[in-house]
């Protein structure tokens, strides 16, 4: 059966298999004949033929995209006559870089992108695309377009093209999806993170990691979304994502320090609070600033990116710190993660300022998923490892408990003191001589010790008069005396954690014939743990004195362990143990 489910269980990982490898051939698989058709998405260029007039300065023939040196402030105009190909249904498409536009078609205005028409005063309008219909009747005519912007020292012609209904916006979204699945992907993931911390901040340490990560991630994902190209897709309102993703972009990094304090048990929260300060006065100068309309967050931005920077460095000079120190083991998982993060963000900052590419956060996105994992994983690490100690405390506890318990049944009986502690002794030996044979280990070494001194724990629950009677004991007291065995497994028979601890305790006086008590066992059925006890058990008792007689001699002993070999103990066990008794490895402790 066991051959059957592995089989079986086979089969459908490579069905899995195969269904991946169909899953990506299907994505990535195109033109197919006999598939059924999408339909046109084509958009169309008009990157030639441009004639711009750039104040007294005219540039025929022009290709866009194009950078006019020294236009701060200025208004551009260029302008082109419009293909034969245009029909109703068409538009025309701008993209705006922080630009205000305006297009005429045949000296009519079409459409118009002006700071004094948003929602909220600003500086500068946000970067979008500007769209215009056409129709057949605009086929031949020129168009011409406008574009002034205050901001950039050099401005920034970008390309024009047209299409049929929103069809430009497929190449877009396209172009885009990756990066907003990633920040939608970080949404759900930041608000799983922060619901998380409040379902189980009053279970688990440091969950506020998991709060304060979860806060970034969202932080991030939101910033990604309202600067996202898509964002004219995604808001009605593109202006206000504009303003509160350049909110987010500058708190970003005092997140990012409350998390960091919180893995790293505030060791350095003097620098990060001094830190976090700074970000916060600048967060606030900028929303005073850019409400008097003084300046554009656009203007401040290499603030934000500065004090982001100095982020970046101060935690990995912690983190180096930390490794110098050996600390960073506690959360060494983490710190790889975040490590991971550190590197991804300094390639936003390489992109943005030195290669002129715009990552718009895909890099700070997927090292800020690769973090969340590494925390979680952390945390259940810790979680585990916190509970891991508990339980050890919980059995450390236990054990002394019914340590101490058995020891106080040991003094309970004058004649008897130290039995069990011996019984442990002789016990360990034994099963530490044959763990070759039977497999044992180190722990089943500690283990049978422990249980040794467990084994007559049921006698707390035998009267005195019994357990201390000087002579022997008649059927009706032996009866009761043959209760300890049972006594002891109910008072153990909630602990869990140390394996044959219940079958020792009540075995120990079963036999190998089947003879003994509580059950009646024979043979293999009796628990190998119980088989040795009842070795060490009866060696302690004819080896000590006793009311009813003497220690028995060395040779005697050897004698009845060989006699009841067989019949009492196990044969192999008994074997084992009259080996050591000859070898001088087992020997009685003497008073």
């Amino acid at each position: 059966m066991e051959r059957a489910g592995k089989a079986i269980r086979s089969s459908f990982t490579i069905i899995l298999i195969v269904a991946a490898v169909l899953f990506v051939f299907a994505i990535f698989r195109t033109d197919e004949p006999g598939e059924p058709y999408t339909g046109n998405f084509d958009s169309y260029s008009l990157s030639s033929g441009w004639t711009i007039h750039d104040g007294d300065t005219v540039i025929t023939n022009a290709s866009l995209p194009i950078t006019l040196k020294g236009n701060a402030g200025k208004t551009v105009r260029f302008e082109r006559t419009l293909p034969d190909n245009v029909r109703d249904g068409m538009r025309l498409s701008y993209r705006s870089s922080r630009q205000e536009v305006r297009i005429f078609i045949d000296g009519e205005q079409r459409s118009a992108y002006l700071r004094e028409n948003m929602m909220l005063e600003r500086k500068s309008v946000v970067s979008a695309y500007v769209l215009a219909d056409l129709f057949d009747k605009d086929a031949g005519k020129t168009v011409v377009i406008e574009v002034t912007s205050d901001l950039h020292e050099d401005m920034q012609i970008k390309d024009v093209s047209y299409s049929y209904g929103n069809n430009l916006w497929f190449w877009i979204i396209k172009e885009n999806i990756s990066l907003v699945l990633i920040a939608f992907t970080m949404l759900v993931v930041g608000f799983l993170a922060i619901g998380i911390y409040f379902f189980t901040k009053t279970k688990f340490g440091k969950s506020r990691t998991v709060l304060y990560l979860g806060e970034t991630v969202l932080i991030a994902a939101m910033w990604m979304l309202g600067e996202s190209k898509l964002r004219q897709l995604i808001f009605g309102a593109p202006s206000l994502s504009n303003i509160f993703s350049f909110l987010l972009i500058e708190s970003v990094a005092a997140f990012g320090l409350m998390y960091m304090n919180e893995v790293q048990d505030g060791r350095y929260q003097k620098i990060y609070t001094y830190m976090q300060t700074i970000i916060l006065i600048q967060v606030v100068a900028n929303l005073a600033l850019n409400g008097m309309n003084v300046v554009d967050f656009y203007d401040t931005l290499i603030l934000s990116h500065g004090w982001s920077a100095l982020t970046v460095v101060a935690i990995a000079v912690t983190l180096v710190l930390d490794i110098a120190t050996k600390r960073v083991v506690k959360y060494r998982i983490t710190a790889i993660c975040m490590m991971i993060l550190l590197f991804l963000t300094g390639m936003e900052f390489i992109n943005f300022y030195f290669l002129n590419i715009s990552s718009m956060g895909s890099f700070l996105g997927i090292g800020l998923v690769i973090l969340m994992g590494g925390t979680g994983i952390q945390a259940i690490k810790d979680s585990i490892s916190r509970l891991e100690e508990e339980r050890r405390s919980r059995e450390r506890r236990t054990r002394s408990t019914f340590s101490t318990i058995a020891a106080t049944i040991d003094a309970k009986d004058q004649y008897t003191g130290g039995h069990s502690e011996r019984v442990g002794m002789y016990a360990s030996k034994l099963l530490k001589n044959v763990s070759d044979k039977y497999g044992f280990t180190d722990e089943d070494v500690s283990r049978i010790r422990y249980i040794g001194k467990l084994h007559d724990i049921g006698k707390i629950g035998i009267p005195d008069a019994i357990l201390n009677k000087n002579g022997k004991l008649n059927n009706e007291e032996f009866e009761c005396m043959k209760q300890h065995t049972i006594k002891g497994y109910e008072i153990l028979k909630k602990v869990d954690y140390i394996p044959g601890l219940q079958e020792g305790i009540r075995g120990h006086h079963e036999r190998w014939d089947g003879k003994g008590y509580p059950d009646n066992l024979a043979g293999e059925d009796i628990h190998i743990y119980a088989r040795i006890l009842c070795l060490a058990d009866s060696y302690d008792a004819m080896t000590t004195d006793r009311v009813y007689r003497p220690r028995l001699k060395p040779e005697d002993v050897a004698k009845e362990i060989e006699n009841n070999s067989g019949s009492q103990f196990d044969p192999d066990l008994a074997k084992a143990f009259l080996d050591m008794i000859r070898s001088g490895e087992i020997a009685p402790e003497l008073d």
